[in-house]
């Protein structure tokens, strides 16, 4: 959904989206399984050149300051940030977030954007859940570093600049203090 994609990113993107989708929890809950992991595989690497060509948005941004700070993997934070910033962009990018969830066939092909968008939503939460991606709390930072720290990885968000591609950008830092304090539970 970055600002600056194009008709090529958008193919990688897709391509990556249909493999890592139909493969996430294939591959997670049954490793032995060579197609699944075949298919995690090729769409982390289309995502690559996906993002590569259209640059890294808001999760990835607040990620950084995450792993950081908190030590936490940035694949790990990614999948912490996803709903919450997701949920942020929804509106300024409907379309593009339906789009991806008609692709994962959460509804049927002619479902309204906001149908389809929030569905794609849904997926994201139930999918870290099912996957036990934990909350910053479960993770074990501590909530006064982690509450000290809100700002200042803000700051370093916005100064990386990936924070401009995404669909809806934080016109401050305390909107991006807001989403990290969100992820506290």
């Amino acid at each position: 959904v970055s600002k600056v994609a194009s008709p090529y990113s958008d193919s990688m993107a897709t391509a990556a989206i249909a493999r890592i989708g139909r493969s996430l929890k294939t591959a997670c809950f049954d490793p032995s399984n060579a197609a699944a992991r075949e298919d995690m595989l090729l769409g982390s690497t289309l995502a690559g050149i996906a993002f590569s060509n259209a640059s890294v948005a808001l999760v990835h941004g607040m990620s950084r300051p995450m792993g950081a700070h908190f030590h936490i993997p940035h694949g790990l934070s990614n999948a912490m940030l996803l709903p919450s910033v997701t949920q942020y962009s929804l509106s300024a990018a409907l379309e593009r977030y339906a789009d991806v969830g008609r692709m994962l066939e959460l509804v049927e092909k002619g479902a309204p954007d906001q149908e389809a968008a929030e569905a794609l939503l849904s997926w994201i939460e139930a999918n870290n859940k099912e996957l036990e991606v934990p909350t910053i709390r479960e993770y074990g930072a501590e909530e006064a570093k982690w509450n000290s720290m809100m700002l200042r990885m803000a700051e370093e968000c916005i100064a990386s600049g990936s924070h401009a591609n995404n669909p809806r950008v934080p016109e401050t830092p305390e909107e991006i203090t807001d989403l990290y304090r969100k992820m506290w539970i």
